[in-house]
């Protein structure tokens, strides 16, 4: 259940880059539709997200109950962090990146605890699970901060960057879990 949630996470960010791509596009008229884009989009990203917590939590009673909680709790108190750091120090107005943003790494890590507190994924394979996400993160929080301080061009281009690098972490972590479940 987690890899084909991180397979639909593949699907959204493919989705999502497509449509930026489509809609975003400085000096362009949209030349088709974007609609189905935006579509999968969503869909991957909300099924890849649900599949991920229900794979999570599929694996109690082995994996530990207390970290997955913990887990969650975390993201919150993350996201709330970082709405607060970024709109009041950061000076950033608040759009619905921020959210993206922290929903996918919660997910992601959610996943990477599951499956390491079930035994799943040794320490060193963790470590390189949650590793990929914290890059992820980070250059997401880059771009999210910069974006509006950039020209039309730029901004567009760096836009994209986020996209991209969480549909190829999300790859590589299905990869990654369908090498350890080989083994």
């Amino acid at each position: 259940m987690i890899v084909i949630g991180e397979l639909l996470l593949v699907v959204c960010s493919i989705s999502y880059l497509v449509w930026w791509t489509v809609v975003f596009r400085p000096s362009s008229r949209p030349s088709i539709s974007s609609g189905p884009f935006l579509a999968g989009a969503v869909l991957g990203g909300l099924g890849g997200v649900v599949l991920l917590a229900v794979g999570s939590v599929l694996l109690l009673p082995r994996a530990s109950a207390l970290a997955l909680g913990t887990t969650v709790v975390g993201g919150v108190a993350l996201g709330a962090v970082l709405v607060w750091l970024t709109t009041t120090l950061a000076h950033r107005s608040l759009t619905t990146e921020l959210p993206l943003i922290v929903v996918w790494t919660t997910a992601q890590v959610l996943a990477g605890v599951a499956l390491a507190t079930s035994g799943v994924l040794s320490t060193p394979t963790t470590a390189v699970w949650l590793g990929l996400t914290a890059v992820a993160l980070l250059v997401g929080l880059a771009c999210y901060l910069v974006f509006y301080r950039l020209g039309a061009a730029t901004a567009y281009r760096v836009g994209m960057v986020p996209l991209a690098v969480d549909g190829v972490v999300a790859a590589v972590l299905a990869a990654v879990l369908v090498l350890a479940r080989a083994r």
